[in-house]
């Protein structure tokens, strides 16, 4: 509904409504007395009170209504504002953080009209001071030509790009551009909007990459060259001749090098005199100076050879030589040799020359060191040619000799089988003998004591019986040693683990030698024994081999003599000092401790020693020092000889317990050097086993 209609209304409905009034008060009045001239008079009033209430009440509702059509307008207006506000925030934003200089320039002025933050960056100009620039003033003075012929091509076909127009810096530095311009129409003018890009480094990469690709082309090519033999001369002259050409130089040589390094060995040469390639061949790389090649390892050229005192620049001058470049060759890192180029007038080579002739010394020193190879390779199949018409020979000679072995391998391993039958057997019978001779060993002890007991008869019958008791009582030993070694042997002694501290061993095994040594005049010492921790082993066999090795010290100890009982803990790396000595007597006990503790314990005696070649056997079965004519049945009889069980004995119950015994003759000590010393060593804890005794494996 428009406006208009709506004040309509409004009007007809206010008439109405004074209708309406005029009616009712035209009745109230004809109601009530007043004169009819009053009544009259009255509803005019009315009537006109009420047209004229109407006619305010219109204006005011279409103030109001241009009240509220004005605000919403101004409404509309500010939101507008504010999106063009807005827009050009954006604008301003993509302009400042575009990665491209962006330029606007007025299309008939060419006058700068904006720039963008990397464009003041790119020129080195404030922003006020390009806008009061021209397009032209921004490019250099040999391409401004080229510049209007852009700005007329834009303004002709409305976009235009183009490269290589040189820009020039407010410091006066060049540079390569790219840019990219269109003309846009803004109704009251035109502008063009121009991107600018630094291109310096993309051309100077492009330059570098076709200088690169053709570097690689004429690499390819020298290396396929030389690859297409591996002929040593042939690569080496292929190679040579190849740098020369791609070098511009008139002669060259290559060297290559000897098994000290710096000694040369000619390889090839080209128009150079015999006597120069001799002259160089003679001498080492430093004689004269140092070689340039070698310091830097990289290609070194001199433009002029008066510079560098160094043997092949000397050479080169005085066979009238001008410039040089040495060229390493190198295969895997390792330098086999050097070429050498010349010319007969001087040339400078730029850095990029080096560097593609270090790269093409490193490509040609692998072709060459296949070469190399391939010669070597001949040669040995020559060699393996003589060698296997040498080993046809043969073969016949060989194949006898093979069946020979086999059948002495036989009897060996069919003799072997009978030794470990009869070792069988011995065990066996030794075990058997033990038993059977314990039986009337036991009647005849217990019938001597018996006797002793109740014996009235003579002091010769006394003396009989004694002798008796002694007798049996040494057998008895004798047989009981019998079985300790059988069961050792058969892995069947039975051992008990406890936690013991070896001084209370001692004081134990000591008292029962205090008679003999007080007979022979000798003393017994410990040491080190107060600082020893508790450890695990079985108290029996420990017990057992005091005894044994303190009667065998007592027995080879002169009257008068003394016996040192030393421990201490140690571990593998303070046995390290005598790893030779352990393995000696036991091969693989010194790599298998690892990190554990063992308790060392010495036995030394000032005896008469003990000579190197029995200090391995002396631990065998049945085995005495010295003749058999000496033998005794005395057990502490100076040199006294015994069956020879004690040490086997000892040996084995050491192993048992997881340790090794081992003697050192002679020994020296803090005080001097005594005569023999037994050390063993046992485990301080449980669970460390070691390999099965000697004595019990096949002789």
């Amino acid at each position: 509904m428009t406006p208009a209609s709506e004040t309509t209304q409004k009007i007809f409905k206010w008439f109405l409504g004074l209708i309406l009034i005029s009616i009712a008060l035209e009745t109230l009045f004809s109601l009530s007395r007043l004169p009819s001239p009053v009544v009259a008079r009255l509803l005019g009033l009315a009537t006109l009170l009420g047209l004229v209430t109407a006619v305010v009440l219109l204006v005011v509702s279409e103030r109001r209504k241009l009240e509220l059509a004005a605000s919403a307008h101004s409404l509309e207006l500010l939101e507008m504002q504010r999106e063009v506000d807005k827009t050009a925030l954006r604008y301003k934003s993509l302009l400042e953080g575009a990665g491209n200089a962006i330029f606007v320039f007025n299309a008939e002025s060419g006058i700068l009209e904006e720039v963008n933050r990397r464009g003041t960056e790119m020129f080195g100009y404030g922003p006020e001071e390009l806008v009061s620039l021209h397009g032209m003033d921004l490019v250099a003075e040999d391409v401004q030509d080229k510049f209007i012929s852009l700005v007329l091509r834009v303004r002709r076909r409305g976009r235009v790009r183009a490269g290589g127009i040189t820009f020039r810096r407010r410091n006066g530095e060049q540079f390569l551009g790219e840019i990219e311009a269109r003309l846009i129409d803004l109704g009251d003018e035109k502008v063009v909007h121009a991107i600018v890009r630094d291109v310096t480094q993309k051309y100077r990469s492009e330059r570098e990459i076709r200088q690169r690709n053709r570097q690689l082309f004429l690499l390819n090519s020298i290396v396929a060259r030389a690859n297409q033999s591996l002929d040593l001369p042939k690569v080496l002259t292929v190679a040579l001749t190849e740098n020369l050409e791609v070098f511009g130089a008139d002669a060259g040589v290559i060297h290559l090098l000897g098994e000290d390094g710096t000694s040369l060995r000619l390889g090839v040469k080209h128009n150079l005199s015999d006597e120069f390639a001799a002259q160089t061949e003679r001498d080492d790389l430093h004689c004269g100076g140092p070689c340039q090649v070698m310091a830097t390892q990289n290609c070194h050229a001199l433009s002029d050879l008066h510079e560098i005192p160094c043997r092949m620049g000397q050479l080169a001058v005085a066979d009238g030589w001008c410039a040089m470049v040495g060229l390493p060759l190198f295969a895997k890192s390792r330098l086999i040799g050097i070429m050498h180029v010349m010319s007969h007038t001087r040339r400078t080579y730029t850095p990029e020359e080096l560097t593609f002739g270090t790269t093409i010394g490193n490509q040609i020193g692998i072709v060459i060191e296949h070469a190399i190879l391939f010669a070597e390779l001949n040669l040995k199949t020559d060699e393996l040619l003589r060698s296997h018409r040498l080993l046809e020979k043969n073969s016949r000679q060989l194949a006898h000799s093979q069946h020979r072995l086999k059948q002495n391998l036989a009897l060996i391993e069919q003799a072997n089988l009978d030794l470990e039958r009869l070792d069988r057997m011995k065990t066996h019978f030794l075990g058997l003998i033990s038993h059977e001779f314990r039986t009337p060993l036991t009647g005849i002890l217990g019938s001597a004591e018996y006797l002793l007991e109740n014996c009235d008869g003579t002091r010769e019958d006394r003396q009989l019986l004694e002798m008796i008791h002694q007798g049996g009582t040494r057998l008895n030993e004798i047989v009981t040693n019998l079985l300790k070694v059988a069961r050792l042997e058969s892995n069947a002694a039975a051992m008990t683990r406890t936690t013991l501290h070896l001084q209370e061993v001692l004081d134990l095994v000591v008292s029962q030698f205090e008679p003999v040594l007080a007979e022979r005049g000798q003393s017994i010492e410990t040491r080190g024994m107060e600082s020893l921790p508790h450890f695990s082993g079985d108290r029996e066999f420990l017990t057992d081999i005091f005894v044994e090795l303190l009667e065998n010290a007592i027995k080879f100890t002169p009257d008068g003599g003394g016996v040192v009982i030393a421990a201490q803990v140690v571990d593998r790396a303070g046995l390290s000092g005598k790893a030779e000595t352990l393995c000696r007597f036991n091969s693989q006990f010194f790599d298998q401790m690892g990190h554990s503790c063992y308790l060392q314990v010495a036995v030394q005696d000032s005896g008469i020693g003990i000579d190197e070649d029995e200090q391995l056997t002396i631990f065998e079965k049945f085995y005495g020092i010295g003749d058999i004519r000496h033998h005794t049945s005395g057990r502490h009889k100076f040199q006294g000889k015994g069956p020879g069980l004690g040490l086997a004995i000892v040996k084995g119950m050491v192993e048992a317990q997881g340790g090794m015994v081992w003697v050192e003759s002679p020994f020296t000590d803090a005080g001097g050097e005594l005569g023999s010393a037994f050390i063993f060593l046992l485990p301080m804890e449980e669970g460390i086993s070691q390999p099965g005794l000697p004595f019990m494996r096949a002789e």
